[in-house]
């Protein structure tokens, strides 16, 4: 790959990487001073607002570069949510628990959790498989599977309105709180989401720029190239708060900042996807919705039992680098 080419693409990852840091920042914050600290608000509400840089790409990639690559690098962000969540999140989860061990601020490298989250994990278990819905020959099967999908999270909405568990109750304080130590926090976060959109945009034009010529320059599928490159840029930044409850010992907490995001990159997006796009998925899509279901299944064993230990971490590891292999070698 070119050097440009790789300039560009790295450039890419690294604005929208910074913008959904703050922006992820910020709306956390918000939404503890708002009181979003039920299971509720933290695992329905702020997923919304903490997921909209992944949107932000998606629409950018559909809208503003448009075309025909344009869709299938939008198809591959949404594929690449889920995917990301099933696959690296958990090894770099428990790298901060080794480090969170090693510095005493942990006393073992078992993450330990409630079972109150086996229910979100189940319905993304079993609703993901429906993106390839449309593959099968029957009438209208993407406005099925995005109807299904969009039913599903409203019954989740539902299940975890009811629900009295899983308080998120802490968050980290504005970054910008920093530059401007004295002043009322509404305006300093008004002012952080601002410069956060301002560099998501700026970012995902840059990052959907760089993987069309990347997919270009190395004969790889754009869509296995979204998959694997934009969850870097979007996913993780709303992973930082996970891999600080991790580090402190806060396990539950930590699994559970990620489940809210798991169900809605399995329902809420992939409808949105197969509503605004012809969806047409290769075998690469195919490939991460298998892996994808294989890691959460054994994800959801070990959440069932209370206990997710270091195989998590390399069954997740394991499928990244068996789709990369696959994408680039294939």
């Amino acid at each position: 790959m070119e050097f440009q080419v790789f300039l560009l693409l790295l450039s890419g990852i690294v604005i929208t990487f910074i913008g959904g840091i703050l922006f992820t920042n910020a709306i956390e914050y918000v939404g503890h001073k708002a009181r979003w600290t039920g299971s509720f608000t933290g695992a329905v509400v702020a997923p919304l607002f903490t997921s909209m840089p992944e949107l932000i790409i998606f629409l950018v990639a559909l809208y503003v570069y448009g075309g025909d690559v344009g869709e299938k690098i939008g198809v591959g962000t949404i594929l690449g949510q889920p995917f990301m969540a099933a696959t690296i999140i958990f090894p770099t989860m428990f790298l901060v628990a080794l480090a969170g061990y090693l510095l005493k601020r942990r006393h073992d490298l078992v993450l330990e959790v409630e079972r109150i989250l086996v229910i979100p994990y189940i319905i993304f278990t079993v609703l993901y498989p429906l993106v390839l819905l449309p593959l099968l020959p029957i009438g209208y099967g993407k406005y099925v599977a995005s109807t299904a999908l969009l039913l599903s999270y409203i019954l989740y909405t539902g299940i975890m309105f009811r629900s009295k568990s899983m308080l998120i109750s802490e968050a980290e304080e504005i970054y910008l709180k920093r530059v401007f130590r004295k002043g009322p926090w509404i305006p300093i976060a008004a002012l952080q989401l601002t410069i956060a959109v301002a560099l998501l945009i700026t970012g995902s034009r840059t990052l959907v720029s760089g993987i069309d010529d990347a997919s270009k320059n190395l004969d790889v599928s754009p869509i296995a190239l979204a998959i694997l490159v934009t969850p870097l840029a979007a996913v993780l930044p709303e992973s930082i708060t996970a891999v600080i409850w991790t580090f402190k010992g806060k396990d539950t907490l930590a699994v559970a900042a990620m489940i809210g995001e798991k169900v809605l990159y399995s329902t809420f997006y992939p409808a949105i996807g197969l509503i605004l796009t012809e969806w047409e998925i290769d075998s690469y899509a195919i490939l991460s919705v298998i892996i994808v279901e294989i890691t959460s299944l054994i994800i959801l064993y070990h959440v069932w039992k209370g206990r997710l230990t270091l195989d998590v971490a390399a069954i997740g590891l394991g499928g990244y680098i068996v789709f990369a292999i696959y994408a680039f070698l294939y």
